[in-house]
């Protein structure tokens, strides 16, 4: 879903929102954009979220630590 009149995606407005970056800066990357849109933007996101499973993130929880980096091979099937 994008913003009308322009390209940019709601979801990615709200998420930088979201991730703590200033107005100031979502208007330097997003110029066709005005305050009240990035205020709505965030909004919409909030009541209307993604579908579909989250991405996982690259980094590791809080606190968690690796035991050991050894995979696993698969089994291979029959046939």
């Amino acid at each position: 879903m994008v913003i009308r009149g322009t390209r940019v995606p709601v979801h990615d407005v709200a998420a930088a929102v979201a991730a703590g970056r200033s107005l100031e800066h979502v208007l330097e990357t997003w110029p066709s954009l005005d305050a009240r849109t990035v205020g709505l933007a965030a909004i919409y996101a909030e009541a209307n979220p993604l579908r579909g499973r989250p991405r996982m993130s690259g980094a590791l929880p809080e606190g968690s630590t690796i035991i050991t980096d050894r995979r696993i091979a698969r089994r291979r099937t029959a046939g």
